[in-house]
């Protein structure tokens, strides 16, 4: 007897609820580039030191919901959002970037700060089919001051070490301390979706891009589930195509 196969869910609405069996938290010491991450961080911590040190600010806001964190609050550099590449990023943190490219499986990553006293809101992501991961680049405190939540468990950063979850649960961080916390935020995909990688991720996009919109003008009460789960697909359809091209031709 085979067992079944794992089931991709994805997520149109932060009202979404995930009730499968993907656990909060992740040992990562399972995951060989875990460690290859953690032996390399202090790469990412050079890299980004005027960010640090306060010499450079950020140039790029989160474009998450504004529910979910004050404008100020919470910024990041992308370098992948579900392998759609920010080139510019690539480029100007090479080291980086060569670091995060020989990551098995990453499709998404970013390096953000979260400003003193401030939180980002209980929230869900996108898709089951992705382990989430923090890695500790330049943590100002522990719990219960400062941490993350993913359902009813918690866990504190540390500089070098990695937080592994699963965002389809609903999770919250939050930095009650008088320093920045810098944290590269990445995704892996899960084995069982490698080989579907691009449409994996053309369908996380499309949730995104529904999320946006519907963020902006309460899109999703209004369709029947028929017709948004047919736009889903749609979208997906776009990104698909177009991700293998923005992928390999450097943009402008």
């Amino acid at each position: 007897m085979t067992a079944d196969k794992p089931t991709p869910v994805f997520f149109l609405s932060e009202d979404d609820r995930y009730d499968g069996p993907e656990p909060y938290f992740y040992d990562s010491a399972k995951f060989p580039w875990a460690k290859q991450l953690e032996d390399n961080w202090r790469v990412i911590r050079d890299e980004m030191a005027p960010y640090i040190d306060g010499h450079m600010s950020f140039s790029l806001s989160s474009p998450n919901p504004p529910y979910l964190s004050d404008p100020q609050a919470w910024k990041n550099i992308y370098f992948w959002n579900f392998l759609w590449k920010y080139h510019p990023n690539c480029k100007k943190y090479p080291a980086t970037f060569k670091l995060l490219s020989s990551i098995p499986g990453l499709t998404f990553a970013e390096f953000t700060v979260l400003e003193p006293h401030s939180r980002v809101l209980p929230h869900i992501g996108e898709t089951n089919t992705t382990i989430r991961g923090h890695l500790g680049v330049s943590i100002p405190g522990t719990l219960p001051d400062a941490g993350i939540r993913v359902g009813d468990q918690e866990r504190s950063w540390e500089d070098g070490k990695t937080v592994l979850f699963s965002d389809c649960h609903r999770h919250t961080v939050w930095n009650g301390t008088s320093g920045r916390r810098f944290v590269l935020v990445f995704d892996v995909m899960r084995d069982e979706f490698v080989a579907r990688k691009y449409w994996m991720c053309a369908l996380s996009l499309s949730a995104l891009t529904i999320k946006y919109f519907d963020s902006r003008w309460d899109l999703l009460h209004r369709l029947p589930k028929w017709l948004l789960r047919a736009k889903h697909r749609a979208i997906a359809v776009l990104w698909y195509l177009y991700l293998p091209l923005q992928n390999r031709l450097p943009l402008p």
